[in-house]
């Protein structure tokens, strides 16, 4: 889920995280988080999903692939494991794990079904599957909530309700249909569309205050990601323009490649000081060793290991 990887890295790197150990845990932890939201949505909504043909085979329960105690069974296997991993990272990172977790088994869960009440779909989804994530990774790294925290929140929220407000629009004729009340049947489609366009609008107003007010990341970890985005799109795009779309079919070929791309580049904002401090290291040991100390008496290499101290350097100045 390259959402989740985005979401992650921005906690960790508004917090001024390191790689270490908590990273990788801490992704993790996010991704069973994010997994058993989907697992307990599909076993909660099997019966409303084999009415909709566009579901019914989506959907393992529905489609028969898989029995619904099985499904209940996996779906709390991966919540289990997934507060295990963020016991080991602290109190505040279990804290928000555990909110991530209840709040996705009472999205779905039909006693309660938080996606079944207008406006509280929008909040509970877009803490859900975003802004809890970016919160964990976060307090895994500091316990003080800096100035660099709040424009990256808004900015996922945002984006994280825009996801919603368009999954129910896609799925609103089936929705009907199976008698879910959501944001987008209360509203009406216009409406819905309306306010789906202003999220979209304020996530990137957001994102445009995380890179110049707070400066979060580096320009270049925005021309990556555009760049990797654009190639991902070029086919997408080419058949989009064979045909006039609605709003839920003009946008869909965007979504995941930008997500690859923001993902990709803040991948490498991350773990790019650490692998060049890796390479820096392993080079000097090899320097220092007897084959590397003959080879480095010579004039021409040790003008090489200038060099390469220098570029070492601008490196850094890079993240």
């Amino acid at each position: 889920m390259w959402f989740v990887v985005v979401t992650t890295c921005l906690g960790a790197i508004a917090a001024y995280g390191t790689v270490d150990w908590r990273l990788a845990v801490v992704l993790l932890a996010n991704e069973l988080a994010v997994g058993f939201a989907f697992m307990i949505n599909d076993v909660e909504d099997a019966a409303d999903d084999a009415l909709d043909p566009a579901k019914v085979n989506r959907n393992p329960v529905s489609a028969g692939i898989l029995a619904p105690r099985a499904a209940y069974i996996a779906s709390f296997v991966v919540a289990a494991l997934s507060a295990a991993l963020f016991a080991t990272l602290g109190r505040w990172p279990f804290i928000v794990g555990m909110t991530c977790l209840v709040i996705a088994f009472l999205y779905s869960w039909r006693p309660v079904r938080l996606k079944a009440i207008p406006f509280v779909d929008l909040v509970s989804h877009a803490f859900m599957l975003a802004g809890l994530q970016m919160i964990a990774s976060y307090v895994t790294f500091a316990t003080v909530l800096g100035p660099r925290f709040y424009w990256p929140l808004a900015m996922v929220l945002a984006i994280s309700a825009y996801g919603e407000l368009y999954n129910e629009l896609r799925d609103l004729d089936g929705d009907l249909k199976a008698g879910v009340t959501h944001t987008a049947s209360r509203l009406g489609a216009d409406i819905a569309r309306q306010l789906a366009t202003a999220f979209a609008l304020f996530g990137l107003f957001a994102a445009v205050a995380s890179l110049f007010f707070v400066q979060l990341v580096p320009l270049w970890v925005v021309g990556l990601s555009a760049g990797v985005a654009a190639l991902l799109l070029v086919r997408p795009v080419r058949r989009q323009r064979r045909g006039r779309g609605t709003f839920v079919t003009t946008q869909a070929p965007f979504h995941k490649p930008v997500e690859i791309g923001a993902a990709l580049a803040l991948s490498v904002r991350v773990v790019g000081p650490a692998l060049n401090t890796l390479a820096t290291s392993l080079i000097n040991t090899l320097l220092h060793s007897p084959l590397g100390l003959l080879v480095m008496s010579s004039p021409w290499t040790q003008q090489v290991q200038r060099l390469w101290q220098m570029q070492t350097e601008l490196i850094l100045r890079l993240f």
